[in-house]
């Protein structure tokens, strides 16, 4: 098997695994318990399954200061952009939710023709508007419910789509790129997990406590499959395709998140919904092929 399909194949698994997101965290927050310390325990859970491997492979974990400085700037953008997603499930329902999240790959792009010099093609122009316009049906505003509620969601939902971006794009260009995958995951999330615990204690003066049976549960797997096996499937495939292409076949990520929210926590399935689902997937179908005959 080639590089290239590995690397399709690895970012088609982080896509689907990432999507799960939903199915795991909209119960626990239902429960009443915050986003960061949600988020704090998905990130704990998911260092305690890579810890557990890195032990089996024996693997030196001694970090330059360096890359220190490298992993503490990447967990920084991740967490944010974690922190805003999870946010959003409170204000839009969470297919929704993580559809715009994908509008990453737009961003992705964007960010590659401001700061590294890309040429804006004719093809990349309209995949950006059509991705906005998909944009514009998830918003809210054709089903008649474009209040403050609902704008304050699409903004911390695009803000997290724009965060993801700079990952997306940051990480092939840094030296740590050639850190294996799994250590690198592991002190991605050991240190984003560090910093949303400050931020817990400062802003609500404690992390919330794992009261039941059903939350352990719930954190454990978000913190093993949308966390663990998605990034560290994430990262292996941007070593093997370019982050375009990553971004790219992460669709498989609001596929399932729609498909959790539809089927499992009875959200709704409008046509504005459908169209910006629609719309939003084509544009960045259209992304990856104009990418393909050009690169």
């Amino acid at each position: 098997m080639s590089p290239t399909i590995k690397g399709f194949f690895n970012a088609s698994i982080s896509g689907i695994t990432f999507g799960l997101i939903p199915l795991f965290a909209v119960p626990v927050l239902a429960t009443g318990m915050h986003s960061t310390s949600v988020l704090i325990y998905r990130y704990a859970f998911g260092c305690l399954a890579m810890l557990g491997m890195l032990m089996f492979h024996r693997t030196r974990m001694w970090i330059a200061f360096g890359d220190f400085l490298r992993k503490l700037f990447l967990s920084a953008v991740y967490a944010v952009s974690s922190i805003t997603l999870i946010e959003g499930y409170n204000y839009m329902a969470s297919g929704i939710a993580t559809t715009l999240l994908f509008s990453y790959p737009v961003w992705t792009c964007l960010l590659s023709v401001v700061f590294l010099h890309e040429k804006l093609s004719a093809t990349t122009a309209i995949s950006i508007a059509i991705a906005f316009i998909g944009v514009f049906f998830l918003s809210g505003i054709l089903d008649g419910g474009s209040s403050m509620k609902g704008l304050t969601g699409l903004f911390l939902l695009l803000a997290s789509g724009f965060l993801y971006a700079v990952y997306m794009v940051a990480f092939p260009r840094m030296r740590i790129r050639k850190m294996p995958s799994l250590k690198l995951t592991f002190f991605i999330f050991f240190f984003a997990m560090l910093i949303l615990t400050l931020y817990g204690t400062f802003t609500q003066g404690r992390i919330d406590p794992i009261e039941t049976n059903s939350q352990l549960i719930n954190l454990f797997l978000l913190g093993l499959l949308p966390t663990a096996i998605s990034n560290v499937t994430l990262i292996i495939s941007l070593k093997q395709i370019s982050s375009t292409m990553a971004a790219v076949l992460g669709v498989f990520e609001p596929m399932t998140a729609m498909c959790v929210g539809i089927l499992l926590f009875g959200e709704p399935l409008t046509l504005p919904i459908v169209v910006g689902f629609v719309l939003i997937i084509a544009a960045v179908l259209i992304l990856v092929l104009s990418k393909r005959k050009t690169g």
